[in-house]
């Protein structure tokens, strides 16, 4: 319990000044897999507390590796390993299903690496395998699936597909338009015509949202280079707009910019957005033209919001119950292609968790959205005075400020810091 120990000799204005320009704290939970040694387990997750939840598949393949990456990728291998991933992680999910019938999908989101870099047969393999994942399963009022791409990797069979099987969000990766900083990170570039083209053929296939990911924090990056992304938005006209800030603490990069460097990036493509026509609050990293959107696909929403259970199918795929966190084999791989495995991708890592350290994981993740539900934290079993002790040195100092909905949102000054911010409610 050290953030406790710690506290009983520092204050938490001490504690938060101890953290600020700690590149560590950030999205990321916990900051060790060995902060959690002592609550591994054998065995899977269980989710008999909870049939209400998220489904992921993890596509660990690329065209090519940016430097920028933090997740489990790699080159991506002939057809017929393609297709005997896609087998395993078929049989992976029949098997979830037959322990687990009476499920509810808040979500589905297939992400990766690059899922649109298979091959044409082996794309039409992948949404054959979604849909018979959610066969047989209710689905949520707001359910509402995504997929991951890149413009290099798009088809027109691709997009039929996806639109077929249901699947009407396309996120888009384009991360910076400027090629200098894409090619510093071994990234490939694509003309704004191609990226146009592709859009225009995506939404007349029936693809209702088309997200583009931007980053900021990357080398190479300044005034000139953000406006010139904003400009590309202008044209492109995307339906949702994804803010990334770099996380250099599990890369080998190491941070360029200061916190406070990092801020003035983000709030120059916030105000660019906001007068485009998009819709957030500052500290928000998800822009939608639809007030009523929050710019995410349904398992990402439920997950920042609500800090809902989801269960990662394929290498590395982490899942979250009311019980614990785990991850597939395959999460700890120096060399992933080392980890294909035609019997599937069980839980390898399982934690049994107090619930105040899921309550820590779900603060991290709120970041992304740069706030937290105070109820939600309540039902993890957050200790009201711990829990009102820090919210009134947050409010206090103008870090955060509660709304009538009952959560709390950052500020533009707590934005700064917001990962240490956040991390002054892990309880841990």
């Amino acid at each position: 319990m050290r953030n406790l120990y710690i506290l009983s000799s520092m204050t938490i204005a001490e504690l938060f000044q101890s953290r600020k320009n700690d590149t560590r704290w950030n999205t990321s939970y916990p900051l060790d897999p060995s902060d959690w040694a002592a609550y591994r387990v054998p065995g899977p997750l269980s989710f008999e507390r909870e049939r209400r939840l998220s489904f992921y598949i993890h596509i660990p393949f690329c065209k090519q590796l940016c430097s920028f990456c933090e997740y489990t990728r790699m080159l991506c291998p002939d057809e017929d390993v393609q297709r005997n991933y896609l087998l395993a992680v078929a049989s992976d999910i029949e098997r979830f299903k037959q322990q687990y019938p009476d499920i509810t999908l808040l979500g589905f989101d297939i992400g990766g690496g690059t899922p649109t870099s298979l091959s044409e047969a082996n794309f039409s393999l992948l949404m054959q395998t979604y849909q018979k994942a959610i066969v047989g399963l209710s689905l949520d009022v707001n359910y509402e699936p995504s997929i991951e791409g890149t413009f290099n990797t798009l088809s027109e069979h691709k997009l039929e597909e996806m639109a077929k099987h249901g699947l009407h969000r396309l996120s888009l990766g384009v991360q910076s338009s400027c090629s200098s900083v894409l090619h510093h990170h071994h990234r490939a570039t694509s003309s704004e015509s191609m990226m146009s083209s592709w859009i225009e053929k995506a939404w007349n296939k029936g693809i209702k949202k088309v997200n583009l990911d931007f980053m900021y924090g990357l080398d190479g990056q300044n005034d000139l280079t953000i406006q010139q992304d904003l400009e590309l938005v202008s044209h492109l006209k995307p339906q949702q707009v994804t803010l990334y800030e770099l996380r250099t603490n599990m890369l080998s990069t190491k941070e360029s910019l200061t916190k406070e460097e990092l801020c003035s990036q983000y709030t120059l493509y916030y105000e660019g957005l906001m007068a485009m026509g998009y819709k957030a609050r500052f500290g928000q990293n998800t822009f939608s033209v639809d007030a009523a959107d929050e710019g995410v696909s349904s398992y990402l929403r439920e997950r920042m919001l609500n800090g809902a259970a989801y269960k990662g199918f394929g290498m590395s795929a982490q899942s979250m119950s009311p019980t614990g966190v785990a991850y597939n084999a395959g999460k700890l791989a120096v060399m992933p292609q080392n980890e294909l495995r035609a019997d599937g991708y069980p839980e390898q890592f399982t934690y049994l968790l107090p619930s105040t350290e899921l309550a820590s994981k779900y603060m991290a993740i709120s970041a992304y959205h740069g706030s937290f539900s105070i109820g939600r934290l309540k039902d993890f079993g957050v200790s009201e005075k711990w829990l009102n002790d820090t919210l009134d040195f947050c409010i206090g100092e103008g870090l955060m400020h509660k709304g009538e909905d009952g959560r709390m949102y950052v500020s533009p000054k707590g934005f700064v810091h917001v990962g240490a911010l956040f991390s002054l409610f892990y309880t841990n």
